[in-house]
C-alpha cells in the first residue's frame, strides 16, 4: 500500500524545542522510526507532515497517489485541531486510520467527554468548567457549593493533552491563582475536578466496535514503587514514574476493562485509544479518552502490545487493518 503518514513538529510552527507547551508533537525520529517499520512490511510510505502540509496535498491533487493515510497529527491553535485531518480525509473520501472527526473534537473536550461518560453510567470526578470569558473568579467558591466539592481540587486545560498545565490545588487562594495562571496561558476553558485518590491507570485498546480489545492495563508508579498520587507533565515527560503491569484481580480487572471498553465503543473510537483512569478503592473513574495516544517505541501502548506477543510492526498492521475493515 501507498501510505501517507500525518504528524506535527513543532519546527512546523516555529516553536522552540524547550517550549513544553506542545508536548504532544512529534518528533523526528518518533516518525521515521514509523516509517522503517511500515516499509519493512512492504508499504511505499510518504512523509507528509502537518495538516497545512496534507491541505496544500489535497489542493493540488497529490492526494490521489495514497492508498491510506496514517494519522498522527494533533493539529494547532483550535479546539478542533485534532478533527483537521480526518475531516479533510472525510470531505475527499480517502481511507485513514485512529478516530473519525467526532470522536476526535469530543475526546478533546475534556468537560464533554466527562459529562458523556457520566451520561453512560461511568464513574467520573465530580467537576465543573470555568471559563475566564465569562464566569468571575469569585464564582469559584459558589461553583465548589453548589457541585458539593471539597479540596483537593485538580484543574487542567480543558483542550490539552499529555498531561500539560495540570496542577492540584489545597485551597481556595491556590484555586483562583492555578485558575487565573493556566486561563492566561492557553487561553481556554479550565476543567476543575475533585481529587480522586488511588492509583493513575492507563487501559490501551486496539480496534474498533465489537473488535475491540484491551491489550493491557498499566499502572504509573512513584519510583520507589508507591501510587502515584498526582501524575503531572513532569512525571509523563521527564520519566519520573515508572510503569507496570497491573494485576488487581479478575473482578476489578474485569471492571476497568468494561469500562474503558464502553467509553471507547460508545463515542466510538476507531483502531485504538487509550483510557485514563484514577482506581479508588476498586472502582475506576474515567479521567479521559485519547484517540491518538503515544505510539512511539517504549510507550504505553508499545509495551502493552508487545506484552501480548505483537512486535512494533505488527502492531501498526492491526491498526491499518483495523482501519481498512471501515472501507471495505
Amino acid at each position: 500500500m501507498k501510505i501517507g503518514i500525518t504528524y506535527d513538529l513543532k519546527s512546523d510552527y516555529g516553536i522552540e524545542q524547550t517550549n513544553i507547551t506542545f508536548e504532544d508533537f512529534s518528533t523526528m525520529s518518533e516518525i521515521e522510526g514509523i516509517q522503517q517499520e511500515l516499509e519493512q512490511l512492504g508499504h511505499s510510505v510518504y512523509m507528509i507532515g502537518s495538516p497545512e502540509h496534507f491541505m496544500l496535498e489535497l489542493q493540488n491533487g497529490i492526494y490521489k497517489q495514497y492508498d491510506m493515510i496514517m494519522n498522527f497529527a494533533e493539529g494547532f491553535a483550535s479546539r478542533n485541531r485534532e478533527a483537521l485531518v480526518p475531516a479533510a480525509c472525510e470531505m475527499f473520501h480517502i481511507p485513514y486510520t485512529c478516530s473519525d472527526s467526532h470522536a476526535m473534537n469530543l475526546t478533546l473536550d475534556k468537560h464533554q467527554t466527562l459529562l458523556f461518560a457520566k451520561y453512560l453510567g461511568i464513574n467520573v470526578p465530580q467537576g465543573f468548567l470555568y471559563d475566564s470569558t465569562i464566569h468571575k473568579i469569585n464564582e469559584l467558591d459558589p461553583f465548589l457549593e453548589k457541585y458539593r466539592m471539597a479540596f483537593p481540587i485538580v484543574c487542567k486545560p480543558n483542550y490539552e493533552g499529555t498531561s500539560m498545565g495540570i496542577t492540584l490545588v489545597k485551597n481556595s487562594i491556590e484555586l483562583q491563582e492555578a485558575v487565573n495562571y493556566l486561563s492566561s496561558i492557553y487561553h481556554e476553558p479550565i476543567r476543575c475536578d475533585e481529587y480522586i485518590p488511588g492509583r493513575e491507570i492507563a487501559v490501551p485498546i486496539l480496534g474498533s466496535g465489537e473488535n475491540a480489545r484491551v491489550i493491557g492495563i498499566v499502572e504509573y508508579q512513584k519510583p520507589d514503587g508507591s501510587p502515584m498520587d498526582f501524575y503531572t507533565h513532569k512525571y509523563k515527560r521527564h520519566g519520573f514514574h515508572k510503569t507496570i503491569f497491573a494485576d488487581y484481580g479478575k473482578e476489578i480487572n474485569s471492571r476497568i476493562e468494561e469500562t474503558a471498553l464502553l467509553i471507547h465503543r460508545s463515542i466510538p473510537c476507531y483502531d485504538l485509544s487509550r483510557i485514563d483512569m484514577r482506581l479508588n478503592n476498586g472502582v475506576p473513574y474515567l479521567l479521559e479518552v485519547t484517540p491518538l495516544p503515544d505510539m512511539t517505541r517504549k510507550s504505553t501502548f508499545e509495551r502493552c502490545a508487545a506484552k501480548i506477543g505483537l512486535t512494533f510492526g505488527e502492531l501498526l498492521d492491526n491498526i491499518i487493518s483495523s482501519a481498512l475493515e471501515r472501507y471495505n
